[in-house]
């Protein structure tokens, strides 16, 4: 029976692969949570919406210190006033004042929640099926929003230069630069698919590029909406954020001209 029973396990996680993380933002209408996974005797920061990089980085923290915070599975902890300072070294300068209330939760695979305001047991209820996929791009979805007068621009952003040189600046408390690289990215890809547009508009093209589909109702000018993009941007990485490479790869008149657009080598 247990050997029938493990076999019955693997096929439902074969069956329901779970939740993409930026699917979850979206649903529940996050605008600050990080996702964090145990590695060895430590936590960090795999995948997150609303969190600069010093954040990504002061978050690592040892399992000890969560067994103080969370210590059973699959309740949620809520912290605001003073207790809420006992979570506030997990974040920058930057962030901490704008924090006034954190909850908490872990699930039965020992990920942790650690989230801005309080989530309610649907938010728990769905941490419980997240997995590590990313989100399943329906370039159809975008029909509706191509009308006639609309303007499709089309971006590609290379983060490469950007990531290595806040890399360069903080290296002495990065141990593992292809990790810090990949969750940046994951933050990156989900301020674009989650705030600063819709999921089935951006996709990660590889492990430091993204390309993303802006559809207005009229023309705007590329250098403006380059150095908005990169204006937003320095709340993740700093003045790195100006040595992202943001290229203007033309317009699009259709469904069909996206998708080939975010699939093309």
């Amino acid at each position: 029976m247990g050997l029938l029973s493990r076999a019955n396990n693997l096929d439902e996680i074969k069956s329901n692969p779970g939740m993409a993380f930026s699917d979850f933002i979206n649903k529940h209408s996050i605008k600050i949570c990080a996702l964090l996974e145990k590695k060895d005797t430590n936590y960090y920061v795999t995948n997150s919406i609303g969190f600069d990089a010093l954040s990504i980085l002061s978050a690592t923290s040892t399992a000890d210190f969560w067994e103080g915070i969370c210590n059973t599975t699959s309740q949620i902890f809520t912290f605001k006033d003073f207790e809420r300072t006992k979570l506030l070294q997990l974040f920058s300068f930057n962030m901490k004042d704008n924090l006034q209330e954190l909850s908490v939760y872990k699930n039965k695979a020992s990920q942790i929640l650690l989230c801005s305001g309080i989530i309610d047991d649907d938010t728990a209820k769905d941490f419980e099926n997240i997995g590590s996929l990313n989100h399943e791009t329906n370039i159809f979805n975008l029909n509706p929003l191509i009308k006639e007068n609309s303007v499709v621009l089309l971006f590609k952003l290379d983060f490469s230069e950007a990531i290595n040189s806040f890399y360069e600046s903080q290296k002495y408390i990065i141990s593992d630069f292809e990790n810090f690289q990949k969750t940046i990215m994951n933050e990156l890809y989900n301020r674009f698919s989650c705030r600063y547009n819709i999921s089935d508009t951006t996709i990660k093209y590889n492990s430091s590029i993204l390309k993303t589909v802006f559809i207005t109702d009229k023309e705007y000018s590329i250098e403006l909406i380059t150095m908005h993009i990169i204006l937003n941007l320095k709340e993740v990485l700093n003045d790195s954020a100006e040595l992202i490479d943001i290229a203007f790869m033309g317009t699009a008149n259709s469904c069909d001209e996206v998708q080939s657009f975010l699939q093309a080598e």
